[in-house]
């Protein structure tokens, strides 16, 4: 017969400082001029001429799309976010926690289970979008790569 432990861990969450960074962040990406019609490319080129590592350039580049060109949806992740805070996160717990009145009310209804094991799943399923949406990333900034230095190739070779 096989024991089982149930371990409990918490988690911290942003506090109002943090969370005002990434909002900051996140407007001072709105103020971009021409940002829904920027080019990468632009960008690329931009930074290439710099003596950034390359991880600093992949790093800026990436938070480019993610801030300014609205990839991945930072927006609503931010107003998803303070949703939550706002609506179920309980004020007192620097934590993540339920609201009492919220917690109240699940463990009233006897859902507390049921909730929790559709959170897991959620997390999850969620865990696995990430991992797919960042190998999908990772293969387009490739192919771009690829497409550059054949494009260069073609301009070379037509001099």
């Amino acid at each position: 017969m096989s024991k089982s432990i149930t371990l409990q861990i918490k988690q911290s969450r942003p506090d109002a400082e943090e969370t005002a960074y990434f909002w900051k962040l996140f407007h001072a990406a709105q103020r971009v001029e021409n940002r829904w019609y920027s080019d990468l490319n632009e960008i690329s080129d931009e930074l290439s001429a710099t003596d950034l590592s390359r991880e600093q350039k992949l790093f800026l580049l990436r938070a480019w799309q993610v801030l300014v060109d609205d990839k991945g949806g930072f927006g609503r992740f931010m107003g998803a976010f303070d949703t939550y805070v706002f609506n179920m996160q309980d004020p007192n717990d620097d934590c993540c926690a339920w609201k009492p009145e919220l917690k109240q009310l699940i463990e009233d209804g006897n859902l507390f289970s049921v909730m929790l094991e559709a959170y897991q799943d959620a997390q999850q399923h969620a865990k696995e979008q990430g991992r797919h949406a960042c190998a999908l990333f990772d293969e387009v900034q490739m192919l771009q790569e690829r497409v550059h230095l054949l494009e260069r190739k073609i301009i070379l070779a037509g001099a």
